[in-house]
């Protein structure tokens, strides 16, 4: 393992564990958050990383599953316009999940904002939902990469490289954290 990663316990001491960045801010320890989520939040720049635990959706088809949930965060981001591609790769952790890379056009404060989420959805098997793991790296925050909270290239590189360690690493320990 890097010294860049820990190994973090998801949804108690038993529930999930994964690969993530040392040093990352548990946003439960600041705020209240449902039990069916973790955020963690970077803290030298704003990207911010959320795990959620969620009904399955009733779409078959697991890229349009997957689609269906970063529509989702698009949504609740009111998001002017966004696309995703759907990134090929092999899994390492048996669980086989669907990859998209994400980009959302922003208006905040007056000024237009660049978003890129990662996104990642296991479908839990014999299970009725979805785990969704969902890296969101503000790109431009209308002053530019690197201010603001915007990371900067080489940041941005080191999230994206941090989410596969994360997709690659997750395990889930209980599936009784999963209601039938």
């Amino acid at each position: 393992m890097s010294s860049r990663h820990v190994p973090v316990d998801l949804f108690g001491d038993n529930g999930m564990k994964a690969d993530l960045p040392a040093g990352l801010i548990n946003v439960a320890n600041m705020q209240e958050i449902p039990d069916s989520q973790e955020i963690f939040a970077y803290r030298d720049f704003g990207a911010s990383i959320i795990i959620d635990i969620l009904q399955k959706v009733e779409i078959e088809d697991p890229e349009a599953a997957a689609k269906f949930h970063l529509d989702a965060i698009a949504d609740d981001n009111d998001s002017m316009e966004h696309n995703s591609i759907l990134v090929q790769r092999p899994t390492t952790n048996g669980l086989s999940p669907i990859v998209l890379d994400g980009r959302q056009i922003l208006k905040k404060a007056e000024s237009i904002h660049h978003l890129r989420t990662l996104l990642a959805l296991f479908r839990v098997n014999g299970k009725n939902h979805d785990v969704v793991v969902s890296f969101n790296i503000p790109i431009e925050t209308g002053q530019g990469r690197g201010k603001n909270g915007a990371v900067t290239v080489e940041q941005e590189q080191l999230v994206a490289l941090d989410f596969y360690r994360a997709v690659d690493s997750l395990r889930i320990v209980d599936y009784n954290l999963f209601a039938v």
